[in-house]
């Protein structure tokens, strides 16, 4: 993807506020391991985690971009001449694919704080991979943006 290439679409797939503040929670609980040791240093390892447990779930969150030139979900790259028409999945087309609908073949860029997105087939033949299922917080948009891109 160069400079020139216009991106007709960017989304983080952070996670929300209260997963956030549960991993804080998670990583705060090991700061508890030291309070026989020490209840100063069990504080300073308990907010430091915290604070590294946040910080790294949200810094962690892969991101989608759509560009006319290229799609990424993640770390997966594909040209948008090589995909399909995208497909919305709304929570309830979600959880079923998500679910018993499962393509375990298919290229999955989800999270679990996220219940709706994108399944976009992919048409080469030569990618063993179905399809592309992506997760989005505006499944809408991303099947525009997508749509968008294949047909520049």
């Amino acid at each position: 993807m160069s400079a020139a290439d216009p991106v007709l679409l960017r989304e983080r797939l952070s996670p929300s506020a209260p997963v956030v503040l549960v991993a804080a929670a998670l990583g705060a609980v090991f700061g508890v391991i030291l309070v026989p040791l020490s209840l100063i240093a069990a504080l300073v390892v308990a907010v430091v985690l915290a604070v590294a447990a946040a910080v790294g779930v949200v810094l962690l969150s892969p991101e989608v971009v759509v560009a006319q030139s290229e799609v990424r979900a993640g770390p997966a790259s594909i040209d948008p001449a090589l995909l399909g028409a995208p497909e919305v999945l709304d929570r309830e087309a979600w959880e079923l694919a998500m679910g018993q609908d499962f393509e375990p073949l298919a290229y999955h860029c989800t999270r679990g704080w996220m219940h709706g997105g994108v399944r976009v087939p992919v048409l080469d033949p030569e990618d063993p991979a179905p399809a592309w299922v992506i997760a989005s917080r505006r499944p809408e948009q991303l099947a525009l943006a997508l749509d968008a891109a294949r047909r520049a």
